[in-house]
Protein backbone atom coordinates (compact mmCIF):
# COMPACT_ATOMS: atom_id res chain seq x y z
CA UNK A 1 0.00 0.00 0.00
CA UNK A 2 1.03 3.41 -1.27
CA UNK A 3 0.63 6.61 1.61
CA UNK A 4 0.39 9.79 -0.96
CA UNK A 5 -0.45 12.68 1.38
CA UNK A 6 2.78 12.81 4.55
CA UNK A 7 4.12 15.33 6.41
CA UNK A 8 7.34 15.57 7.39
CA UNK A 9 9.05 18.43 10.00
CA UNK A 10 9.63 20.67 6.47
CA UNK A 11 5.53 21.32 7.45
CA UNK A 12 5.65 23.95 10.13
CA UNK A 13 2.37 21.81 11.64
CA UNK A 14 4.64 18.36 11.69
CA UNK A 15 7.05 16.80 13.56
CA UNK A 16 8.81 13.53 12.51
CA UNK A 17 12.37 13.75 9.92
CA UNK A 18 11.96 12.12 6.57
CA UNK A 19 14.47 9.48 7.45
CA UNK A 20 11.55 8.87 10.77
CA UNK A 21 8.96 8.76 8.41
CA UNK A 22 10.76 6.06 6.14
CA UNK A 23 11.70 3.53 9.24
CA UNK A 24 8.08 4.07 10.41
CA UNK A 25 6.76 3.35 6.79
CA UNK A 26 9.58 -0.23 6.58
CA UNK A 27 8.29 -1.04 9.88
CA UNK A 28 4.09 -1.28 9.07
CA UNK A 29 5.08 -2.63 5.55
CA UNK A 30 4.41 -0.01 3.07
CA UNK A 31 4.84 -0.12 -0.07
CA UNK A 32 5.64 3.11 -0.65
CA UNK A 33 5.57 6.54 0.42
CA UNK A 34 5.01 10.32 -1.16
CA UNK A 35 6.27 13.35 0.74
CA UNK A 36 3.73 15.94 0.61
CA UNK A 37 5.42 19.29 2.59
CA UNK A 38 3.30 22.15 3.18
CA UNK A 39 3.45 25.35 0.46
CA UNK A 40 1.54 28.31 1.11
CA UNK A 41 2.63 30.42 -0.99
CA UNK A 42 -0.45 33.58 -0.94
CA UNK A 43 1.97 37.10 -0.69
CA UNK A 44 -0.74 38.36 1.85
CA UNK A 45 0.53 36.34 4.04
CA UNK A 46 4.20 35.84 3.95
CA UNK A 47 4.40 37.38 7.18
CA UNK A 48 2.90 34.30 9.09
CA UNK A 49 3.77 31.03 6.46
CA UNK A 50 7.20 29.76 6.84
CA UNK A 51 8.74 26.28 6.17
CA UNK A 52 10.92 24.75 8.36
CA UNK A 53 14.24 23.62 7.35
CA UNK A 54 16.69 21.61 9.68
CA UNK A 55 14.30 22.90 12.90
CA UNK A 56 14.26 26.56 11.90
CA UNK A 57 12.03 28.54 10.10
CA UNK A 58 12.43 29.53 6.44
CA UNK A 59 10.52 31.65 4.12
CA UNK A 60 8.32 29.96 1.72
CA UNK A 61 9.78 31.70 -1.09
CA UNK A 62 13.53 30.79 0.32
CA UNK A 63 15.53 27.74 -1.51
CA UNK A 64 14.13 25.11 1.13
CA UNK A 65 12.90 22.64 -2.06
CA UNK A 66 16.59 22.12 -2.53
CA UNK A 67 17.28 20.85 1.06
CA UNK A 68 13.89 19.29 1.13
CA UNK A 69 14.47 17.59 -2.26
CA UNK A 70 17.94 16.54 -1.22
CA UNK A 71 16.66 14.89 2.03
CA UNK A 72 14.24 12.79 0.00
CA UNK A 73 17.00 11.71 -2.61
CA UNK A 74 19.27 10.93 0.66
CA UNK A 75 16.45 8.57 1.97
CA UNK A 76 16.04 6.96 -1.64
CA UNK A 77 19.41 5.69 -0.98
CA UNK A 78 19.50 4.82 2.35
CA UNK A 79 15.82 2.31 1.76
CA UNK A 80 16.45 1.06 -1.14
CA UNK A 81 13.58 -1.47 -0.48
CA UNK A 82 10.71 1.64 -0.42
CA UNK A 83 9.65 3.55 -2.98
CA UNK A 84 10.06 7.25 -1.98
CA UNK A 85 8.08 10.04 -4.40
CA UNK A 86 8.88 13.64 -3.95
CA UNK A 87 5.10 15.91 -3.76
CA UNK A 88 3.90 19.41 -1.49
CA UNK A 89 0.59 20.17 -0.97
CA UNK A 90 0.18 23.90 -2.14
CA UNK A 91 -2.73 26.02 -0.39
CA UNK A 92 -4.51 27.81 -3.11
CA UNK A 93 -5.77 31.09 -3.37
CA UNK A 94 -6.81 32.68 -7.17
CA UNK A 95 -3.91 34.78 -7.93
CA UNK A 96 -0.66 32.70 -6.86
CA UNK A 97 -0.61 31.11 -10.01
CA UNK A 98 2.74 32.42 -11.35
CA UNK A 99 4.41 32.05 -8.09
CA UNK A 100 3.41 28.16 -7.95
CA UNK A 101 4.02 27.66 -11.30
CA UNK A 102 7.64 28.84 -10.71
CA UNK A 103 7.98 26.48 -8.30
CA UNK A 104 6.49 23.82 -10.35
CA UNK A 105 9.03 24.92 -13.13
CA UNK A 106 12.11 24.99 -10.89
CA UNK A 107 12.35 21.87 -8.77
CA UNK A 108 11.11 18.35 -9.80
CA UNK A 109 8.44 17.37 -8.03
CA UNK A 110 6.65 13.63 -8.90
CA UNK A 111 3.11 15.02 -7.73
CA UNK A 112 1.65 18.02 -6.59
CA UNK A 113 -1.69 18.56 -4.28
CA UNK A 114 -3.92 21.38 -4.56
CA UNK A 115 -5.48 22.42 -1.40
CA UNK A 116 -8.42 25.16 0.14
CA UNK A 117 -6.58 25.85 3.08
CA UNK A 118 -7.63 29.57 3.55
CA UNK A 119 -10.80 31.98 2.21
CA UNK A 120 -9.62 35.43 1.54
CA UNK A 121 -6.41 35.50 3.13
CA UNK A 122 -7.43 33.68 6.44
CA UNK A 123 -6.57 30.17 7.05
CA UNK A 124 -9.62 28.18 7.53
CA UNK A 125 -7.45 24.89 9.32
CA UNK A 126 -5.25 27.01 11.36
CA UNK A 127 -5.78 27.06 15.45
CA UNK A 128 -4.16 30.66 15.92
CA UNK A 129 -6.56 31.96 13.29
CA UNK A 130 -9.54 30.16 14.68
CA UNK A 131 -11.30 33.28 15.87
CA UNK A 132 -10.35 35.30 12.68
CA UNK A 133 -11.91 32.71 10.46
CA UNK A 134 -14.87 32.39 12.38
CA UNK A 135 -15.52 36.07 12.40
CA UNK A 136 -14.78 36.61 9.04
CA UNK A 137 -17.28 33.81 8.17
CA UNK A 138 -19.85 34.09 10.67
CA UNK A 139 -20.19 38.20 9.38
CA UNK A 140 -20.28 37.60 5.85
CA UNK A 141 -23.22 34.77 6.47
CA UNK A 142 -23.26 30.88 5.60
CA UNK A 143 -24.08 31.28 1.95
CA UNK A 144 -20.50 33.66 1.07
CA UNK A 145 -18.56 31.13 2.63
CA UNK A 146 -19.59 28.11 0.63
CA UNK A 147 -19.62 30.06 -2.26
CA UNK A 148 -16.29 31.54 -2.09
CA UNK A 149 -14.71 28.20 -1.44
CA UNK A 150 -16.44 26.52 -3.66
CA UNK A 151 -15.16 29.06 -6.58
CA UNK A 152 -11.23 28.67 -5.14
CA UNK A 153 -11.87 25.00 -5.45
CA UNK A 154 -12.84 25.60 -9.36
CA UNK A 155 -10.36 27.87 -10.14
CA UNK A 156 -7.92 25.28 -8.53
CA UNK A 157 -9.25 22.81 -10.43
CA UNK A 158 -9.07 23.75 -13.91
CA UNK A 159 -5.46 25.96 -13.09
CA UNK A 160 -3.68 23.19 -15.01
CA UNK A 161 -1.17 23.61 -11.82
CA UNK A 162 -2.30 19.72 -9.69
CA UNK A 163 -2.84 16.43 -9.89
CA UNK A 164 -4.88 16.21 -7.52
CA UNK A 165 -7.01 18.24 -5.36
CA UNK A 166 -6.84 17.56 -1.68
CA UNK A 167 -9.81 16.63 1.17
CA UNK A 168 -12.21 18.30 -1.41
CA UNK A 169 -14.77 18.72 1.01
CA UNK A 170 -12.36 20.00 4.27
CA UNK A 171 -15.33 22.36 5.15
CA UNK A 172 -17.05 19.53 6.76
CA UNK A 173 -14.25 19.60 9.76
CA UNK A 174 -13.70 23.78 9.68
CA UNK A 175 -16.46 25.77 8.13
CA UNK A 176 -20.06 23.89 8.78
CA UNK A 177 -19.40 24.04 12.50
CA UNK A 178 -18.88 28.08 12.50
CA UNK A 179 -23.50 27.64 11.89
CA UNK A 180 -23.59 24.59 14.06
CA UNK A 181 -27.34 24.06 15.33
CA UNK A 182 -28.29 27.25 13.17
CA UNK A 183 -30.28 27.80 9.72
CA UNK A 184 -26.53 28.88 8.91
CA UNK A 185 -25.28 25.06 8.42
CA UNK A 186 -28.41 24.39 5.95
CA UNK A 187 -27.61 27.05 3.93
CA UNK A 188 -23.93 26.28 3.68
CA UNK A 189 -25.22 22.44 3.05
CA UNK A 190 -27.46 23.39 0.14
CA UNK A 191 -25.05 25.77 -1.68
CA UNK A 192 -22.10 23.22 -1.17
CA UNK A 193 -24.86 20.58 -2.52
CA UNK A 194 -25.42 22.56 -5.79
CA UNK A 195 -21.83 23.29 -6.85
CA UNK A 196 -19.99 20.08 -5.92
CA UNK A 197 -21.18 19.06 -9.34
CA UNK A 198 -19.78 21.65 -11.29
CA UNK A 199 -16.51 21.50 -9.47
CA UNK A 200 -16.32 17.75 -10.48
CA UNK A 201 -16.96 18.83 -13.76
CA UNK A 202 -14.22 21.15 -13.85
CA UNK A 203 -11.47 18.30 -12.20
CA UNK A 204 -12.85 15.80 -14.98
CA UNK A 205 -12.73 17.90 -17.87
CA UNK A 206 -9.31 19.11 -16.99
CA UNK A 207 -7.85 15.74 -16.26
CA UNK A 208 -7.36 16.66 -12.24
CA UNK A 209 -8.08 13.81 -9.55
CA UNK A 210 -9.32 13.43 -6.10
CA UNK A 211 -7.32 12.32 -3.55
CA UNK A 212 -8.90 10.08 -1.20
CA UNK A 213 -8.03 11.01 2.84
CA UNK A 214 -8.42 9.13 5.59
CA UNK A 215 -7.42 11.22 8.27
CA UNK A 216 -11.14 11.55 9.57
CA UNK A 217 -11.06 7.85 9.57
CA UNK A 218 -8.39 7.56 12.06
CA UNK A 219 -10.32 9.95 14.38
CA UNK A 220 -13.21 7.79 14.02
CA UNK A 221 -15.54 8.88 11.87
CA UNK A 222 -17.48 6.95 8.92
CA UNK A 223 -16.41 9.38 6.02
CA UNK A 224 -12.88 10.37 4.63
CA UNK A 225 -12.52 13.50 2.84
CA UNK A 226 -14.40 13.26 0.44
CA UNK A 227 -17.33 11.73 1.62
CA UNK A 228 -18.31 8.77 -0.21
CA UNK A 229 -21.32 10.41 -1.89
CA UNK A 230 -19.51 13.11 -3.39
CA UNK A 231 -16.82 9.82 -4.68
CA UNK A 232 -20.13 8.45 -6.33
CA UNK A 233 -20.46 11.89 -7.48
CA UNK A 234 -17.06 12.24 -8.61
CA UNK A 235 -17.07 8.32 -10.73
CA UNK A 236 -20.20 10.02 -12.30
CA UNK A 237 -19.07 13.12 -13.44
CA UNK A 238 -15.89 11.41 -15.00
CA UNK A 239 -12.93 11.94 -12.68
CA UNK A 240 -10.85 8.92 -13.48
CA UNK A 241 -7.90 9.66 -11.06
CA UNK A 242 -7.92 8.88 -7.29
CA UNK A 243 -5.16 8.82 -5.17
CA UNK A 244 -5.14 8.13 -0.52
CA UNK A 245 -3.13 9.84 2.01
CA UNK A 246 -3.47 9.92 5.20
CA UNK A 247 -2.56 13.03 5.73
CA UNK A 248 -0.16 12.05 8.54
CA UNK A 249 1.79 15.21 10.24
CA UNK A 250 3.92 12.81 12.30
CA UNK A 251 5.42 8.81 11.79
CA UNK A 252 2.61 7.48 14.25
CA UNK A 253 -0.31 8.78 11.78
CA UNK A 254 1.46 7.44 8.78
CA UNK A 255 -0.52 4.63 6.77
CA UNK A 256 -3.56 5.02 9.51
CA UNK A 257 -7.18 4.34 7.80
CA UNK A 258 -5.37 3.81 4.67
CA UNK A 259 -6.75 0.17 4.45
CA UNK A 260 -10.24 1.73 4.70
CA UNK A 261 -10.06 4.56 1.77
CA UNK A 262 -8.28 2.01 -0.17
CA UNK A 263 -11.47 -0.18 -0.71
CA UNK A 264 -13.82 2.59 -1.07
CA UNK A 265 -11.87 3.49 -4.24
CA UNK A 266 -12.27 0.10 -5.33
CA UNK A 267 -15.81 0.30 -4.70
CA UNK A 268 -16.03 2.92 -7.16
CA UNK A 269 -14.44 0.64 -9.61
CA UNK A 270 -11.12 2.21 -9.57
CA UNK A 271 -7.69 1.42 -8.62
CA UNK A 272 -5.55 4.11 -6.07
CA UNK A 273 -3.19 5.88 -8.42
CA UNK A 274 0.35 6.94 -7.96
CA UNK A 275 1.80 9.74 -9.11
CA UNK A 276 5.63 9.32 -10.56
CA UNK A 277 7.13 12.41 -12.17
CA UNK A 278 3.81 14.14 -12.21
CA UNK A 279 2.22 11.08 -14.81
CA UNK A 280 -0.52 8.78 -12.82
CA UNK A 281 0.89 5.36 -12.61
CA UNK A 282 -2.28 2.35 -11.82
CA UNK A 283 -2.75 0.33 -9.98
CA UNK A 284 0.22 0.81 -7.24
Amino acid sequence: MFDCHVHPDYSPDATGSIEEYCRRAMEIGLSGICFTTHYEPDPERSGIEWVMVRGRRQPVSSDWPVQYLGDIARARVDFPNLRILAGVEVGYEPGVDDIVGKLLGSHRFDYVLGAIHCLDHVAISSRREVEQMRELVVSKGARWAANRYFDCLEVAGSCGLFDCIAHLDIYRKYLLPCWQGTAGAQEFSEVADERTGLALTRLAEHGVGIEVNSSAIRRGQAEPYPSLAILSRARSAGVALFTIGSDSHSPDELGCGLAVVQARVRRLGAEPAVFVDREPQVPV
